[in-house]
């Protein structure tokens, strides 16, 4: 097996590279300070590897209609499970690793990506 480069996306907010490692997926994101990312739940569990920086993580858990908003700096690994959704706004400038074992699909959690829009105007 070998890491294999997908395509590439970057914005306002920093750049993503989605690659593959067999039947992996694993995104590189960079984040600029200010700017969030995800607003969203995945039908699957994910890692999130923060590699540097500071983030502030929120995480909604739609079964149980409950918050929770971490401050966590790099080193750190945030595992989400599936239908929670999740918001990772860069306190500093932020890289971190997105894994996962699925096909890529997301459900996108209003009140959170509403957040990600505001912050991309």
């Amino acid at each position: 097996m070998k890491l294999e480069f997908k395509k590439s996306f970057s914005d306002v907010r920093g750049i993503i590279l989605f690659c593959s490692f067999g039947k992996s997926s694993l995104h590189f994101v960079k984040t600029k300070k200010g700017f969030s990312r995800g607003g969203h739940y995945h039908k699957f569990k994910s890692d999130h590897i923060l590699l540097q920086g500071k983030i502030e993580f929120t995480e909604f858990n739609i079964a149980t209609n409950s918050e929770k908003i971490r401050i966590l700096s790099a080193p750190i690994t945030i595992s989400v499970e599936h239908n929670i959704a999740h918001l990772l706004t860069a306190l500093e400038d932020s890289i971190f690793l997105e894994y996962f074992n699925s096909e890529y699909s997301s459900t996108d959690y209003i009140p959170y990506r509403i957040i990600v829009e505001k912050k991309m105007k």
